[in-house]
């Protein structure tokens, strides 16, 4: 059959999925010209993702950017097709004592069906990373809040570990002993409103 068969019919179909994905989220669904032209001119855009942070099954974008020096966060929501600016971080993805926040990743650290955002930092000297898990807090959302609801550094550099100890969902970290401070494996669990240590072994320094 003419209609389904052949070079014209493949190109139908992409055309169709085109549709449908353009239909849900703004086009490009990555850092294009609606994200740009809402900050500063000079922006370099260090990475970006596509996450579910209010749980509601539709992606917000953030975006991880360096202007007049510094890195900024800035979240994007999904309007009439197009990106709309949505949350700014206001300094709370500044780093301490020559930190520098390096990437972030977006996942659902807690369990609550909703993703939160992983910055990572590198630490002066570049001798441990540091992991910041921002959460959105109270607020409607037309006005979101994230809050900072973990914060610890693995070392030699290295990402956290996402998982489970018993039956709570949990963030393992590890830090090797050296010099004059000793190591660990501390494991925070989620009670169902904050991390909590449940889990540390320290290891002795040398």
């Amino acid at each position: 059959m003419v209609c389904c068969s052949g070079r014209p019919w493949r190109l139908a179909v992409v055309a169709l999925f085109a549709l449908l994905l353009g239909a849900a989220l703004p086009a490009g669904s990555h850092a294009n010209s609606d994200v740009y032209s809402a900050l500063p001119g000079d922006t370099r855009i260090l990475q970006y993702g596509l996450a579910d942070f209010e749980g509601d099954a539709v992606k917000e974008l953030a975006v991880l950017y360096t202007t007049a020096g510094q890195a900024r966060l800035t979240f994007f929501r999904g309007e009439s097709g197009r990106w709309s600016r949505w949350w700014d971080d206001e300094g709370v993805i500044d780093g301490q004592d020559g930190e520098t926040v390096r990437s972030l990743e977006a996942a659902d650290t807690n369990g609550d069906g909703r993703d939160e955002v992983l910055l990572y930092y590198l630490t002066k000297g570049n001798a441990a990373m540091k992991a910041r898990i921002l959460m959105m807090g109270d607020g409607d959302g037309n006005n979101p809040v994230f809050d900072v609801i973990l914060e610890d550094m693995t070392a030699p550099p290295g990402y956290p570990l996402l998982g489970t100890e018993g039956q709570a969902v949990s963030v393992t970290f590890m830090k090797m002993a050296s010099g004059e401070d000793d190591g660990y494996r501390r494991v925070y669990c989620w009670d169902g409103e904050a991390f909590e240590v449940c889990k540390e072994v320290v290891w002795e320094k040398p």
